[in-house]
Parts: structure tokens; sequence; C-alpha cells
């Protein structure tokens, strides 16, 4: 269930560039000035700052009431986005949906963290990420035969109206399921019994306090204090603003920069996605085999530099589709496995939860700058955009390749005596 409806918010977030080229753009008069940068942009700023608070919420009213709660709320805001007839009001309908899916994906990543243990997380994060991916792929194909719809003469007649009229009401249905097949925190499972209740949060947890206390807002603050979080989050930033670029502006790319038609640039955006799934899925399974992270997800940095400069710099549509391959994988891999690697350097269940919901907080300025780092004015080669998508993914590999290596002396110092205490948790190591 947290797979389907995270899918559907990647959906409802992004739809937007599906219906910009199919009318929405003239229709709204989106190609004047930046108007399309905003209405993608704003969304990211109520996104960014109800994470932390969402996290604070979610572990007291419990995730199936509180989820199911932001799920229909921002259904509704897509559906409504299928009655706009300005540009304002649909700017203001994408913060609203950003304020209602901020609380989802940080969250999924905190119920995750609290069922599974240091070695058997990357894989679970990948697997509910990339599930979810599944919108991504087919969501343009879905996207174009929802455009196809009309319905008489007036505005019913505009086959980007139904693109959010459908998907809006598919994700509300999914908002009144969610309290009926959403997991819990295992403290508050009804299908457990005290004892295996008592098991499934003392395993994953090594410090001595109880793991089912609430940190409060203010206390979670606190927690961010750690410089290491700071890391975490650039290197989250750096994920999340690649795949929103990429998500946002593909569509845009295949059409105006390869030349291809409106229906083929739609069908056409799903296969870098369904190879993404399979390749980053084995990526994380070998992370947990080897019980390595900082390999894996460098690998992935540099397979998304070279596919972004095969777009970039080589002419044959083939050739360039294939880079696009290479960088969809690249980038979408490292949004999971980035979410994963500041968990394991996370020795407290109760900080886990403030730490994913400060690097996705980033993240969301990181879709910021996905939005508008690619102008129109640059099309149809988006020059900037992509140099400062490939600058950033070469900190991204220097900086993990850093911090792994010192958490690596950290766990020797500790093996040796000369550091007993990491974390301020007896027996923790680092997981680089």
């Amino acid at each position: 269930m947290l797979c389907i409806v995270f899918g559907l918010s990647l959906l409802d977030r992004t739809n937007i560039s599906s219906a910009y080229i199919a009318g929405l753009a003239v229709d709204l008069r989106l190609d004047i000035g930046s108007r399309y940068n905003i209405a993608l942009l704003i969304f990211f700023i109520p996104y960014a700052l109800f994470q932390i608070p969402s996290n604070v919420i979610i572990r007291r009213l419990g995730a199936r009431y509180w989820l199911g709660f932001l799920i229909t709320s921002w259904g509704a805001c897509v559906l409504g986005m299928g009655f706009v007839h300005s540009w304002e009001v649909l700017t203001v309908l994408r913060a609203l949906l950003g304020l209602f899916e901020a609380g989802l994906f940080p969250g999924a990543i905190y119920i995750i963290g609290s069922w599974y243990c240091q070695y058997e997380t990357a894989k679970r994060v990948s697997t509910f990420y990339m599930a979810s991916l599944l919108s991504s792929g087919f969501g343009p194909i879905f996207a174009y035969a929802l455009s196809l719809i009309k319905v008489g003469d007036g505005m019913y007649a505009r086959g980007w109206r139904w693109i959010f009229i459908i998907e809006g009401i598919a994700t509300i249905l999914a908002g009144i399921a969610a309290p009926f097949f959403l997991i819990e925190f295992p403290e508050k499972v009804k299908f457990l019994t005290d004892r295996q209740k008592h098991i499934a949060t003392t395993r994953v947890s090594l410090e001595k306090q109880e793991p089912e206390e609430h940190p409060t807002f203010m206390e979670s603050l606190k927690m961010l204090a750690d410089w290491k979080v700071a890391v975490y989050c650039m290197q989250y930033f750096v994920a999340a603003s690649s795949v929103y670029s990429l998500a946002f502006f593909q569509p845009i790319i295949l059409r105006q920069g390869m030349g291809f038609s409106y229906a083929l640039s739609q069908i056409l955006s799903s296969p870098p996605y369904l190879f993404a799934i399979v390749a980053s899925l084995s990526g994380a399974w070998l992370s947990d085999r080897i019980r390595l992270r900082y390999p894996i997800l460098i690998v992935q940095s540099l397979t998304a530099i070279v596919g972004l400069l095969i777009i970039l710099y080589t002419k044959p549509p083939g050739v360039r589709y294939f880079g696009l391959f290479l960088a969809t994988f690249g980038t979408q891999a490292n949004v999971p496995g980035t979410l994963a690697y500041g968990q394991n350097q996370t020795a407290r269940v109760r900080k886990r939860g403030a730490v994913a919901a400060a690097m996705i907080s980033v993240g969301a300025a990181g879709g910021i700058t996905g939005s508008t780092i690619f102008q129109s004015k640059d099309a149809p080669l988006y020059l900037p955009g992509m140099w400062a998508t490939i600058s950033m993914q070469l900190l991204y590999s220097i900086v993990t390749f850093c911090m792994s290596m010192y958490f690596t002396r950290m766990n020797q110092l500790a093996d040796e005596g000369k550091k007993p205490c990491l974390e301020d948790v007896e027996g923790f190591r680092y997981a680089p």
C-alpha cells in the first residue's frame, strides 16, 4: 500500500509536464515568461516546511489515519486542477499539493526504519521507491490515453483536464482505502502480541531507552544539530534535484530536443524507468549483500553523468535515447540509496524519523532547483541545466567517498578500542 500511494504521489506531482504538452500550456498561457517554472517550484516550498512537523505528528496519531487524511486531501487538489481557468489558481493548487504530499515520503521512510535493521533497509527502501516508479514509467502513457478523452465542445473537450480529473479521483479513492490497508509502527499494530511488538521494536534499536518514546518537535530539531546530517542532506539534495529535473523535462526533451511526436514522446518516457527499476533493485540487493553502500552509490552517480553527456553531445536520436536510460537509472537509484545511507549511520530509532524528514525537506529545495535550471529559453539542448546536473553528480561522488572513508576510519578506531562509543550508543558501527 505504501508503494501504491507513493506511486500516486509521484504521478500527481509530475503529471503537469504531460498536461503541459497536451494543451495546458496553450490554454493557461504557461509559455509566457516563467509561469511554468513558478507553477513547478511553488510545490516545494510547503513541501519542505511541513516534513519535520508531519513526522512528529505521524508517530502520535498513527500512520493509517494521518496518511489517509493527507492522501485524500492532495487527491482533491489534483482533481481541482482539472477545472482551473487561470495559471494563478493552478499555482495555488500546486502549493496545497505540496503541503499535503509533504508527510508521505518521510513518514514511509520512518516506518520502514522502524521495522528493519541496518543491513535490511537498502533493499526495502529501494523496493518501496522503485515499485512506485512504475507510475513514473507508465504515467506518461496513461496521461496520453487520458488526454484523448473529449466530452462535448466546451472545457471538457480539452484532454489535459482529464489527466488531472481521473488521476485525482484515483488518489482520493486510495486515501479512503488507506486506513484499512496501510501498515502502522510496530508498537501500534493489531496483528502482533505484546511479546512480538517488543521483539519488533528492540531488534532495530541498540539504544538503552525505550524506543516507543516519541521525540517532541524541539527534540527533533536538537537531533539535527549533528554535522553529519548536513552531509546526508547535501547528498539527497543532489539526488532529488537530478530526479526532478529529468521528471519534469524528460517529455519536453524527447519532444523538442530529440524531435519525437507528442504521442511517441509519451510512450518513450516509460522504458527508461522500467530499466531503472530492475537495475536499482539489483544494486540495492548487492549493497546489502556486500555490506557496503558507497561503491554502489558512486557507480550509480557516475552512470548518471555518462548518460547526461551522451544526451548532450551525441547526435543520433537512438544514441541520445540510450543516454536517457543511463541518466534515469543513475539519478533514480541514488534516491532510495541515499535515504538508506542516512538511516544506516543513525543509531537511535528516535532520531531516524528526524533525519529522514530533514533529508527529504532539503530534497524539496532540490526540487526547486530541478524545476528552475531547465529554462524554456535554453531549448533544445538545455545546456545550463544539463551541466548543472552533471556538476552536482560529480560533487555527490566526491562527498560520498570522503564521508564513507571517515566512517570506515571511525569503525576501525572503535574496533581497536580507541573510540569506544560511536553515536553515543555502545556497540554501534557505521555502514559505509
